[in-house]
């Protein structure tokens, strides 16, 4: 028996507490919580199959509740999904639009109605290790915490007087494309 293999954990409501089993193992115990469901069936897994506790694969699973758990499951699957397909999509067309069309990073974010760090993140970093790896288009770079700002220190908008503030930006709608939004804020073709 391998410690990386999934213990199945059913759980059903008693009274105020959860019935836990481990048919595999022939395990039964019970608990007031579901997080101490968890702690408590991976302790006892650990115990019986002699390996660490964080090793321990489980799947819980309450059948009695399947009928109203299953849909919102379902519903998580198909927007992993969806997100994937979207993230494709992206990465297709910010590679058409600046690798094949030499469209800006601005431009292209502008067009696709999203921030320029989110194309950033699309685009393969020029010169760098990362485009000889496969790293880069198509795949999603988790975005950087954005830095404080420094104290005293209002970067001036173009055009602007030092140490005004700048004009925050229209957020766009999904409703309204991206291009149709002018730097005035009006529709248009900016």
């Amino acid at each position: 028996m391998s410690p990386r293999d999934e213990f199945q954990v059913l759980l059903r409501r008693t009274g105020r507490w959860w019935a836990i089993d481990i048919p595999r193992l022939d395990l039964h115990t019970q608990c007031r919580t579901l997080d101490g469901a968890e702690d408590l069936a991976r302790g006892l897994v650990a115990e019986a199959v002699g390996v660490p506790a964080d090793l321990i694969v489980l799947k819980m699973v309450v059948p009695e509740l399947e009928p109203v758990l299953g849909p919102v499951a379902e519903a998580r699957h198909r927007r992993a999904a969806a997100v994937a397909a979207e993230d494709q999509a992206i990465a297709a067309a910010v590679h058409e639009l600046v690798d094949k069309l030499h469209v800006s990073q601005g431009d292209a974010a502008r067009l696709l109605g999203m921030p320029p760090s989110e194309v950033a993140h699309f685009t393969p970093q020029r010169g760098s290790a990362a485009a000889g790896t496969g790293q880069g288009a198509g795949q999603r770079i988790p975005p950087r915490a954005p830095s404080p700002p420094r104290p005293g220190a209002a970067a001036p908008a173009s055009g602007s007087r030092p140490g005004l503030p700048r004009r925050p930006r229209q957020m766009i709608s999904p409703a309204r494309p991206a291009w149709a939004i002018s730097d005035d804020g009006t529709a248009g073709r900016g």
